[in-house]
């Protein structure tokens, strides 16, 4: 039996299947939205511990991911409310919908050369972090968006059009590569730090060394979450055709392209889940205490023997090589060094 284009569409992608998945994804974006925000005041509370170009980049992308999420949630929340009536809806929720998708499209294509920038600002940190740590490159940083802003509404405005499908793929699979390279190349850079020693070099850059492993404890996970999310959506897109926005002209031809979309959107929720928690984790005060590791109070303090004294002088250095204690204190200078410790750990 032959069967319309309209009646395939509506089995396939009918009114009340797409009402349901806008509720679900209203119901997942919303808390989603509003840990993205707990994540950037908690950040942002913090921002000064951090070199100011990380801080703009990172507490940048932070504002995007919550922007995006923000404003899928107000366009699915919208949608929900008309359903089958969407098409006849007053023209303010119809303006209401499209603008929030747009917006939400073109933040969502500015999300990974924004990555990619704050990858290769905590390279030019960790390779030069002799000097890095008083260099202030806002020009570069201002060219860099500028490049990128370019690319982005090169996707933006050809996300419509069917020859350009394969030039904004190719966009996408750019940032993917260059993001993972990156990342590889920064976690190699670090590591040949690491091994260096940094008790031998200087003190600022000893300064920006750690610096820069206190940023990476933050930056390269939201990395890797962020560029799993592309990376699974790219191959999604070109193994399925289904892509990370919903495209309503499969219905057609795919009778279980609405199933896919939905599964793979899960998992793209269920991962960003994990990056406003990864931020939590490491500034609130209110999230996860439990987790974080405290220091465990001694049931029976121990100390130090009144009687005795320590038969040879320690030398005791600090993370940035300092000497705290050593010959040059004596005995009575170390014995002083550890009564303070003492106190403080009793």
């Amino acid at each position: 039996m032959n069967r319309s284009w309209e009646e395939i569409f509506m089995e396939n992608c009918g009114s009340e299947r797409l009402f349901l998945l806008s509720i679900a994804s209203s119901v997942a974006l919303v808390p989603l939205s509003s840990l993205f925000f707990s994540a950037s005041v908690a950040f942002y509370r913090k921002r000064k511990i951090f070199h100011p170009m990380f801080s703009f980049c990172f507490f940048s992308l932070l504002l995007l991911y919550y922007s995006s999420t923000t404003f899928l949630a107000i366009r699915n929340i919208t949608f929900s409310f008309y359903g089958e009536n969407y098409g006849k809806a007053p023209r303010i929720a119809d303006h209401v919908v499209i603008n929030c998708e747009r917006f939400y499209m073109a933040i969502s294509y500015f999300i990974p050369p924004l990555i990619a920038i704050g990858i290769i600002e905590r390279i030019f940190a960790t390779a030069f972090s002799r000097f890095y740590e008083k260099s202030r490159y806002w020009m570069t940083l201002g060219y860099a968006l500028v490049f990128a802003c370019i690319l982005v509404y090169i996707e933006f405005a050809n996300r419509h059009v069917m020859m350009a499908t394969i030039p904004t793929r190719n966009i996408q699979v750019l940032f993917a590569i260059i993001c993972s390279w990156s990342l590889i190349l920064l976690l190699f850079i670090n590591r040949s730090k690491s091994k260096s020693g940094r008790a031998k070099s200087a003190l600022s850059e000893r300064y920006q060394v750690n610096e820069n492993l206190k940023a990476l404890r933050i930056h390269i996970p939201v990395v890797c979450v962020d560029t799993g999310i592309q990376i699974m959506f790219l191959c999604s897109d070109i193994f399925w055709n289904t892509a990370q926005v919903l495209n309503l002209n499969y219905c057609y031809d795919d009778n279980i392209y609405l199933h896919k979309f939905v599964v793979f959107r899960l998992i793209g929720f269920i991962l960003q889940y994990f990056i406003p928690f990864i931020i939590l984790h490491r500034f609130s005060q209110m999230c996860c205490n439990s987790l974080r590791r405290r220091p465990v109070r001694r049931s029976h303090p121990i100390s130090p023997s009144p009687g005795t004294s320590p038969s040879s002088v320690v030398t005791i250095q600090n993370v940035f090589g300092m000497t705290l204690s050593g010959e040059a204190n004596g005995p009575a200078g170390q014995e002083a060094h550890f009564k303070n410790l003492y106190a403080q750990w009793n």
